[in-house]
């Protein structure tokens, strides 16, 4: 993977992490504090927290492709960096307990990065089956 690639990959796991961040804080927000209002201000946490989490992806960063073992380790790394960057963070409201709270925002972490690791490879399985259909055309225009 060439350095642009990887930070074109970064942008993309930006965007999709303010879109299912954005939806978390609605969906929790719903749930814990119903009748709390927010300011147009509010809308950039989501923007600025997906750009926190970005940061420790950075330790993904292959120049050759990883094996598998590798590969598994520096995402349960990179994980547990958003976990700890999104902990420190983020403090629990008022009223709601902390342990449940942290444990709830941990798995929703945990959910948000699965859905986003599993979008971001089915664009990559989608961009392999046009480029092996490029290629199976070219092939067949050479014989």
């Amino acid at each position: 993977m060439t350095i642009k690639e990887f930070i074109i990959s970064r942008v993309q796991i930006f965007f999709t992490l303010v879109t299912l961040i954005l939806t978390a804080t609605v969906i929790l927000g719903a749930i814990y504090q119903p009748d709390k209002e927010l300011r147009y201000y509010h809308l950039l946490s989501p923007v600025i927290l997906a750009a926190c989490c970005v940061l420790p992806t950075c330790v993904t960063y292959f120049k050759k492709e990883p094996t598998a073992g590798q590969y598994i380790i520096r995402q349960i790394i990179e994980l547990a960096l958003i976990e700890a960057v999104v902990m420190f963070l983020i403090s629990a409201p008022e009223g709601i307990a902390k342990p449940l709270f942290y444990v709830v925002l941990g798995a929703v972490i945990a959910v948000i990065y699965v859905l986003t690791m599993v979008m971001m490879w089915l664009q990559k399985v989608q961009q392999s089956k046009k480029l092996t259909e490029q290629l199976h055309n070219l092939q067949n225009l050479n014989t």
